[in-house]
């Protein structure tokens, strides 16, 4: 594996992987010219995930990234293609031209709503969308890893097969236990993502609108939570408004700045209480009427004008 990365704007992560356990072709579904490429010799496939995006312009410490994604490419050569997916997302959803809109995603994998850690620091490096994430995740079925029965597999291999992997092993041959693994899986059982296989694939103008409006819901679900802790907020002070409007007033007395900011700070509470309860009237009254008591207080009244607590 190798992991690059520079500030002005290109995040690169590269695979090394065996032709002896992994077919190429698999790859092809998820392919994205000069993003999302693979390359071969003799012996090694070589998966390079290189993008280039505007909002990578930033400084980002190397240290300790490729560690936290060393388990990709193991689960790469087992079969679980989520990370191929998630850089497809991310590749596609930043150079989208009018005529990719049509552009069909590949095979969904299953469990993308439940990313280990490393997949999460995948998204976290690659910086991908987290809302276009969950809309993609609708399609993806829910898979529990099973117990395969080896056991039993390699007991209805020929003797002949038998023979050759232990061969295999004698000779110190690199790979043979996922080479046998592959075999095994090939011959008795289907492709690890088959669940998803009798899904509709979406278009790239689909999975960017579903996107959008998952956004939208997200965005009004945080509003609605925000606007509820701050009702909440407020229900509580009101049971102690006069006991904080007496504190108010004696840390204008202190005449020191810190106070003040504490009683500006009450008074803008206090502010969002009377709005709440429709008493703004009788609340500028108030501040008036402080502005008034200490319009000597510069430190005061620059701070009352700051917070825009003052009428203009």
């Amino acid at each position: 594996m190798m992991l690059y990365m520079a500030n002005w704007g290109t995040r690169q992560l590269v695979f090394r992987l065996p032709k002896s356990v992994i077919d190429p072709s698999i790859f092809e579904p998820y392919c994205i010219p000069e993003q999302i490429t693979v390359f071969t010799n003799s012996s090694y496939i070589i998966l390079d995930i290189n993008i280039d995006d505007e909002e990578y312009r930033t400084w980002i410490e190397g240290e300790g990234w490729l560690t936290r994604l060393l388990q990709i490419r193991d689960d790469i050569l087992q079969g679980d293609f989520r990370v191929l997916y998630l850089a497809w997302l991310k590749a596609t959803s930043i150079s989208i031209y009018e005529e990719q809109e049509e552009l069909l995603e590949p095979p969904v994998p299953a469990n993308l709503n439940q990313l280990p850690i490393y997949l999460e620091a995948f998204v976290e490096f690659f910086d991908i969308d987290r809302d276009l994430i969950a809309f993609a995740t609708e399609e993806s079925v829910s898979q529990q890893d099973e117990v395969e029965p080896i056991e039993e597999w390699i007991g209805a291999l020929s003797s002949e097969e038998k023979n050759d992997f232990l061969l295999k092993v004698i000779r110190d041959e690199p790979n043979v236990k996922l080479q046998l693994i592959k075999r095994l899986r090939a011959i008795f059982k289907n492709p690890k993502n088959s669940g998803n296989d009798k899904i509709t694939r979406r278009s790239l103008a689909e999975l960017l609108a579903g996107a959008q409006e998952q956004n939208e819901r997200r965005n009004k679900q945080e509003f609605l939570r925000v606007q509820q802790e701050k009702i909440l907020k407020l229900e509580a002070l009101a049971l102690k408004e006069e006991q904080v409007w007496l504190e108010v007033y004696k840390l204008i007395e202190l005449k020191q700045s810190k106070p003040y900011e504490q009683a500006v700070a009450y008074l803008v509470d206090l502010r969002d209480l009377a709005e709440h309860q429709g008493a703004l009237d009788e609340f500028q009254a108030s501040i008036q009427q402080i502005q008034k008591d200490y319009s000597s207080r510069s430190g005061l009244l620059s701070r009352l004008k700051k917070a825009r607590l003052l009428a203009l």
